[in-house]
């Protein structure tokens, strides 16, 4: 068992998805990954972040594009490598200052935690056509949230068979819900993984230790050029020393 670091303490990673794929970001490390399954056996193939798409505040996809959220403006791309055809907007004020962002059903939710509700809106631009909903109490605590197609997903908090994410086509009301378990191959990715930091509470309870590559891994690694050990840990180890050197009541 582990936890994951949760997106308020780890600036630049991100989950989202289009198209059929998920992907993870880690800015720390200058990368994403991309899979076709979270939680059965998938290719998992890692890319490099283009400069200009690092250091997100938040990541998400819709409609074949990729936006990132930074402070009060967003960068909205085709692809996160080479930054294509990337246009930045301003977020309209009703849509600044989310815990977490997200698309799913050609829409954009934008999560407020304290306030335990979630904003909906055609254009966060604009913000047209926007409504306000409770959140459902099992989509309250999600240490990161992103959607496809139909449904929305958060990884959930630290449990008996951590680390699992939830799967529901409403937020509101949590509508044709599961729990699901990680594919192996993508745990290694996930921020507080095997062999990194481990977070319970907002506090370290682990230590940090090398992170073993899994074969794909090192074949994805081989194929960009990555080394997959060096960024799995190095840059970790670099966020959790910043992490522990706040105090977090």
């Amino acid at each position: 068992m582990f936890g994951i670091v949760p997106h308020f303490i780890a600036p630049g990673v991100d989950f989202c998805s289009v198209k059929g794929h998920h992907y993870i970001v880690r800015s720390d490390a200058g990368i994403y990954i991309k899979t076709d399954s979270l939680s059965k056996e998938s290719d998992v193939k890692v890319f490099n972040l283009h400069y200009s798409c690092k250091g997100g505040d938040h990541y998400l996809a819709n409609n074949g594009y990729f936006y990132i959220v930074k402070g009060n403006n967003y960068r909205r791309v085709t692809n996160m490598n080479t930054d294509s055809d990337s246009v930045v907007y301003s977020l309209h004020p009703n849509c600044q200052g989310g815990d977490h962002y997200l698309s799913m059903c050609g829409k954009f939710y934008i999560i407020y935690k304290d306030r335990g509700i979630y904003r909906r809106t055609t254009n966060m631009n604009k913000d047209d056509d926007a409504v306000e909903y409770p959140l459902h109490p099992n989509c309250k605590d999600g240490l990161y949230y992103w959607g496809l197609e139909k449904y929305a997903y958060t990884i959930k908090p630290l449990g008996d068979w951590d680390p699992q994410y939830h799967k529901t086509s409403n937020m509101n009301h949590d509508w044709d819900s599961h729990d699901q378990s990680f594919n192996n191959d993508v745990v290694n990715f996930l921020p507080g993984a095997p062999g990194q930091a481990v977070i319970k509470d907002g506090n370290s309870i682990g230590e940090y230790k090398l992170a073993k590559c899994s074969e794909k891994m090192e074949n994805a690694s081989k194929d960009t050029g990555i080394d997959c050990t060096l960024f799995m840990n190095f840059s970790f180890f670099v966020l959790m020393v910043v992490y522990l050197s706040r105090n977090y009541e």
